[in-house]
């Protein structure tokens, strides 16, 4: 992550698969829910998680 939050295309690519991975086994389809995801997602980007496992695991831990 930069100093200013921008995810490159590798991250945008690793957060983007982040949240189809968890709507997919959560079988989330609609929109809002999925907005609600995403914005969990950016969250845990903001602190610093990028790698795939943590992101996915923390991501189920507060997606909830």
């Amino acid at each position: 992550m930069s100093a200013y939050g921008v995810a490159d295309s590798a991250q945008l690519a690793t957060l983007t698969k982040a949240l189809n991975d968890y709507c997919a086994k959560h079988r989330v389809a609609g929109k809002d829910e999925r907005e609600r995801i995403a914005l969990k997602v950016l969250g845990l980007f903001g602190r610093g998680l990028i790698d795939p496992d943590q992101l996915s695991a923390e991501l189920a831990r507060v997606a909830r």
